[in-house]
């Protein structure tokens, strides 16, 4: 019986001692949130523009058709009209066409792989944050929940009203992390497989072009 009372406060007090973690865990986390939304619909407005400036197909066939010329060059305006992903992938695909002429389709794959790869690692932390939030507002539900019982027998109203409104708190805290990285994780996913298609449209009609024998190029 001594040995069941010592582990109960042995856990009571490890239990006690993560409260304040978890506490501030929460808020970190949820600050880290709004930070991420407001990241999120400033990406929302740039894609936004570029849809209703030129749709990215027509983008992506001027830019197969100016780098399928003898004297390839691409032009300010078209630069400036494309996704940051975009230039960002373009500048690494050109450098790969300049390249051996017998290995850049096995370049180009692996530069590929490794763009989709890249992208699709961008959700880690969302994903992450669908996990911990609801998790770590249980914890913070759960913990006082002890204390709070043990005030409820002594009478002690002031410390069960506190031990109550931290657990509820926290849990309403943990599940607005949870259900915000859900719904922001849901759309940067289909934005994701968006940019992919692109990326993969673009690759083929290149590459496509530089198989032609008659297509001059990147030493093609």
């Amino acid at each position: 019986m001594k040995l069941i009372n010592l582990l109960q406060s042995i856990l009571s007090v490890i239990s006690s001692a993560m409260l304040y973690p978890v506490m501030i865990l929460l808020v970190v986390l949820f600050v880290w949130m709004i930070i991420t939304t407001g990241e999120f619909f400033s990406e929302y407005r740039k894609r936004k523009k570029h849809t209703l400036k030129r749709e990215m197909k027509e983008i992506i066939e001027s830019l197969i058709e100016s780098l399928s010329q003898k004297t390839p060059e691409i032009s300010p305006f078209l630069k400036r009209e494309m996704p940051a992903y975009f230039r960002e992938f373009l500048g690494e695909f050109i450098d790969e066409l300049k390249g051996d002429k017998d290995a850049r389709g096995i370049r180009i794959e692996y530069l590929l792989q490794s763009k989709e790869q890249k992208m699709a690692r961008s959700l880690d932390k969302l994903r992450l944050m669908i996990r911990i939030g609801p998790t770590l507002g249980l914890m913070g539900t759960i913990i006082p929940m002890g204390p709070a019982l043990s005030a409820l027998s002594k009478g002690d109203l002031e410390r069960l009203s506190s031990n109550i409104i931290i657990a509820f708190t926290t849990t309403v805290v943990g599940l607005a992390i949870g259900i915000t990285a859900y719904f922001l994780s849901m759309m940067k996913n289909r934005w994701i497989h968006e940019d992919i298609k692109n990326i993969e449209y673009f690759t083929e009609g290149i590459m496509k072009n530089k198989e032609e024998p008659t297509t001059g190029g990147f030493g093609g």
